[in-house]
């Protein structure tokens, strides 16, 4: 269970002052501030064989995300993604109607496509080769050259290899006026008493640019309460901005209440909500806003075990019904929804602590209706980090970014890169998401984010061998077929190996490639978190080999980025693995062995 303690410096470390203000209007700093509660050491994975929609219909559908190369300057490349299948054991790709090539796993990457065209893909599903069980809803891809400067962001440390060469407006866009907002926990002297609590704080520009804003005006304090998960949002049809908040009279998280208000820009705030919404407990809470301006209330409730959509009114202040309660009995975290194409997609972390948990998402048509059960997506630590929030992103093309935290500096062996967002991209098709990590980001104000590959997947798909057996039949393919979801298969060392046996993996690239990256996606036992030690070695003849990366004093759990800085080309990788520990108690883990995926990226030579 996580302390109060720990509760309160992690809500602290995902307040945001102010969303947008003195920040580039694309930056993955703009998080909107999420609460996270206890871990749970017990793994519940739902998964399901496709997506049902409100009629009863199946479908299953694929995505398409349109990718650069490092060193690339056009976006020619596609990724499709789609959900495995219970039924099938081989997947054929088609693009236009001709079969590009076969997969095991649930992704596929098409590479080197003309510029300035549109492409169809779909995806067959077989059973023991010949069997055809199923054919994907198709979805198309463009390619394109972008123009116009970016901002490169790095998701290996959170930090910016490029901020562009102009100043950019930050806050909201008022009228002739941009306005940024803030909430701070502040000591403030009353009646020559000294008392701590939250003020809200409001600053104006006329340019939005940096050192442009004017002092900030205090509107409202409140002393000796709490206040957690604080979001600033405008409604365009009363010209106000909502603040929206949990709120506790004190200290604990007993009164579990709701804080909504509605600010008057150089005006006053109004207080709509200051308690349970309709009577029910509320701790993690976002608001969600329709296509016709109607906002929703997301709370998670019934102690943290359920998930409520309350339909707010004009003002967005009051919830004046409940509209379904979703995810009964689940514990999710940073509820999210998000529109595309008339569907709704709700996003949620699971509670974990500091350490990384498996997003899942569920979709429907009809907040109040049927929802599908949640359905993994992105990887099983997604990436190293915990879901925060989901965003559209760009004026011309709708692309979605996936901010997560990456909460290194709280980790019992501390990541020295400390806490930052991890950034994914996602896509969607009929009730069907993908979410995928690049290394690198660039956001373009007119295409939003443009996602970077350091390199072609040199390793997808490409064989595996062992020196031991995997447990229950698992073979090492399973490594490079790139399904890395909690529930994918992953190979863990059989209790028949014999004793002393090397846990060892030669992967066959089929050609010598510069390897620029390599990615390690490992097993995660909530609140027994164990990091492997093991070295990465590079050969040409599978003979002889070099030391790539040595990771035996490894610390990391759930998803590695490891940059290779040799540019000899190899055709052979070797993992060898030494040890699984728990982060914890420093005690050997093996029982938690499992590697999902290892993805090596470069160019072929």
């Amino acid at each position: 269970m996580m302390n109060l303690k720990n509760q309160q410096i992690k809500s602290s470390l995902l307040l945001v002052s102010a969303l947008f203000f003195s920040l580039p209007c694309f930056s993955p700093f703009s998080l909107i501030a999420a609460e996270h509660n206890n871990p749970s050491t017990n793994a519940i994975t739902h998964t399901a064989t496709v997506a049902e929609d409100n009629s009863g219909i199946n479908i299953w559908a694929i995505t398409t995300t349109e990718f650069k190369l490092t060193g690339e300057k056009d976006v020619r490349n596609v990724k499709i993604n789609w959900m495995q299948r219970e039924d099938a054991n081989l997947y054929k790709i088609y693009r236009d109607g001709k079969l590009i090539g076969e997969a095991k796993g649930d992704t596929y990457d098409d590479y080197d496509l003309p510029v300035g065209k549109t492409y169809t893909y779909h995806i067959e599903a077989y059973k023991d080769g010949n069997n055809k069980v199923a054919t994907t809803a198709s979805q198309t891809a463009t390619t394109f050259a972008p123009t116009g400067e970016v901002e490169v962001y790095d998701n290996i440390n959170g930090k910016y290899i490029a901020k562009g060469s102009a100043d950019k407006p930050g806050g909201m866009k008022i009228g002739n006026l941009y306005f940024s907002y803030k909430m701070e926990n502040i000591d403030k002297v009353i009646d020559e008493k000294t008392l701590k609590g939250w003020a809200i704080f409001e600053s104006y520009s006329q340019t939005g640019l940096k050192d442009s804003w004017s002092t900030p005006r205090e509107l409202a304090f409140y002393p000796n309460v709490k206040f957690e998960g604080i979001a600033f949002r405008y409604n365009k049809k009363t010209n106000k901005v909502v603040l929206s908040a949990h709120y506790e009279d004190g200290p604990g998280y007993t009164a579990a209440k709701i804080y909504l208000a509605q600010i008057t820009p150089k005006g006053t705030v109004e207080v709509g909500t200051m308690e349970r919404p309709l009577g029910h407990d509320s701790r993690d809470q976002s608001l969600f806003v329709d296509d016709d301006n109607t906002a929703y209330l997301l709370s998670a409730t019934n102690t943290n075990s359920d998930i409520n959509i309350y339909k707010l009114d004009e003002s967005w202040t009051k919830p004046v019904s409940l509209v379904n309660t979703i995810c009964k009995g689940e514990h999710r975290e940073t509820p999210a929804i998000i529109k595309k194409d008339g569907e709704y997609y709700f996003f949620s972390s699971k509670a974990s602590g500091w350490y990384p948990s498996q997003t899942m998402y569920a979709s429907t048509t009809d907040l109040g209706g049927a929802w599908t059960s949640l359905r993994e997506i992105g990887n099983n630590s997604t990436f190293g980090a915990q879901f925060n929030n989901i965003r559209r992103i760009g004026t011309d093309k709708s692309t979605y970014g996936v901010w997560s935290y990456h909460w290194g500096a709280q980790y019992h062996h501390k990541d020295p890169d400390g806490n930052f967002p991890r950034v994914s991209v996602a896509s969607f098709n009929q009730g069907y998401a993908s979410m995928d990590y690049y290394r690198y980001l660039e956001f373009d104000e007119k295409y939003g984010i443009i996602p970077v590959q350091n390199g072609k997947n040199l390793t997808l798909n490409m064989p595996v061998t062992s020196q031991v057996s995997g447990a229950k039949g698992v073979k090492a393919d399973c490594i490079t077929d790139g399904a890395d979801l909690n529930s994918s298969d992953f190979f863990q060392k059989s209790s028949n190996s014999p004793v002393g046996a090397p846990h060892l993996f030669v992967v066959d690239m089929q050609k010598n490639a510069k390897i620029s990256e390599i990615n390690l996606s490992t097993r995660l036992v909530n609140g027994s978190e164990a990091a492997y030690k093991y070295t990465v070695e590079g050969s040409q003849d599978g003979k002889s080999y070099k030391m790539l990366i040595d990771g035996r004093t490894n610390w990391q759990v759930g998803f590695q980025i490891l940059p290779i800085e040799d540019a000899t080309p190899y055709r052979y990788l070797r993992l060898r693995v030494y040890g699984v520990v728990n982060v914890h108690t420093n005690n050997s883990a093996m029982w938690a062995d499992g590697i999902y995926e290892f993805a090596a990226f470069g160019m072929p030579q």
